[in-house]
């Protein structure tokens, strides 16, 4: 036997950290003793799907059963694993890899440990260019929970904001996360075509240039004295937000701001 007790139709859901396809049960139960992290697995007998968890079955930890989420499900616990299942793991049966590592047999003996995944969290995204938003929008912006080496995490903007230059890191083989290099930018919206309602921070033109303080009169002369610091905005019904230049030989040019989706 492989393992002491099954029941069909269990799962466990919100642990699970890694997936694998088509892979057999005695398999599935395998590569769940080479990860320091699992501590269960759900196996799927029809499409021979084998989740592993970072969690077990406690009190608190309930395993969901007999319902449309739990399927063709078997849910086991490692502490559950027969010794056959041990033997097939050879020296990584108790393998001593810290968190978010795998073990390896190698051909000459002993073992090694292979980072697998991302413990940490993300770094935030940055919103817009220069100055702080809404307190609202504190939020570092939100991503899926996979976190396995190769594998990406997609961010999603707060409301009224878009990301722009990419949207999404990637859990990198040191098992640090990839600096995030795109910005959530306050965007114009569908029923705001114009921007005239643009409170966002871009504060540089199409083509590049920088955008005086509207607060100052040099190098261009103009009377929008009470809007805010430099940034891009449509107080006259331009096609859409703009600034005077710091450029002398260019008064004032429209912004590059997104639309949002």
């Amino acid at each position: 036997m492989w393992i002491a007790f099954v029941r069909s139709g269990r799962r466990l859901t919100g642990y699970t950290f890694k997936r694998e396809e088509l892979i057999g049960f005695k398999q599935c139960l395998k590569s769940c003793y080479v990860h320091t992290d699992c501590l269960s697995v759900n196996f799927s007998v029809n499409r021979l799907l084998c989740e592993l968890n970072s969690q077990q079955e406690t009190d608190i930890v309930q395993v969901k059963e007999n319902s449309d989420e739990t399927g063709d499900f078997i849910y086991v616990s490692r502490n559950s694993f027969s010794q056959e299942i041990q033997s097939l793991a050879g020296r990584c049966s108790n393998t001593s890899c810290h968190s978010g590592k795998r073990c390896i047999p190698l051909s000459l003996g002993g073992f090694a440990c292979v980072i697998t995944r991302c413990l940490g969290e993300p770094l935030p995204v940055h919103y817009g260019y220069s100055a702080s938003l809404h307190a609202s929008l504190y939020n570092g912006g939100f991503f899926s929970s996979e976190s396995y080496v190769g594998e990406k995490r997609k961010y999603t903007c707060a409301n009224g904001t878009v990301p722009v230059g990419g949207n999404q890191v990637t859990c990198l083989a040191n098992g640090q996360w990839e600096k995030p290099i795109f910005k959530c930018q306050v965007c114009t919206a569908a029923n705001d075509t114009m921007g005239e309602r643009y409170w966002g921070t871009v504060n540089v033109t199409i083509n590049n240039r920088s955008c005086q303080r509207w607060d100052t009169t040099s190098p261009h002369n103009h009377s929008f004295i009470d809007l805010e610091e430099n940034y891009c905005r449509n107080p006259d019904q331009e096609p859409r937000p703009w600034c005077y230049t710091t450029d002398p030989s260019r008064r004032w040019e429209l912004c590059d701001v997104p639309l949002c989706n």
